[in-house]
């Protein structure tokens, strides 16, 4: 399932940082969900055009690693590349590992001046795991 812009997440109230939560029918909807809400603070809510994609494949040990990996690559690409996902796809996820593919666009500072300065991705309250229905994850950004 390939996600785009906007989509569903909810912000957890944290006194210095900003995090997220989202949810998703499958742990990939929710890891897509991850990376579409690390976009939407970074662009401010305004949205941004696809220029081309990219295959990222992350290793790590359990689901919550595997989220925070990829998020803190994404969060490098922004840092150094101006590139922020506008669409992601998570075609395969695991205990170990996952490999998604993402849709890149460039940030615009004057269009995405409402953007949240994100520094890092944190391990504090970092959650994925099976919830309801489906799954939940969430992660707290230092800012």
């Amino acid at each position: 399932m390939r996600l785009e812009l906007p989509q569903p997440f909810r912000d957890l109230e944290h006194t210095a940082d900003v995090g997220v939560a989202v949810e998703g029918a499958t742990a990939e909807e929710a890891l897509a969900r991850l990376v579409l809400a690390q976009a939407a603070l970074l662009l401010g809510g305004a949205g941004v055009t696809a220029e081309w994609e990219e295959r990222l494949a992350v290793e790590a040990g359990g689901r919550v690693a595997v989220a925070v990996n990829l998020l803190r690559e994404l969060l490098y690409r922004f840092a150094t590349e101006r590139l922020v996902a506008q669409a992601c796809e998570v075609l395969r996820m695991d205990e170990g590992a996952a490999e998604v593919q993402v849709a890149f666009g460039r940030y615009d500072p004057a269009r995405h001046a409402e953007g949240v300065d994100l520094k890092a991705v944190t391990w504090h309250e970092a959650r994925f795991e099976p919830g309801g229905d489906g799954w939940r994850a969430q992660v707290v950004f230092d800012i």
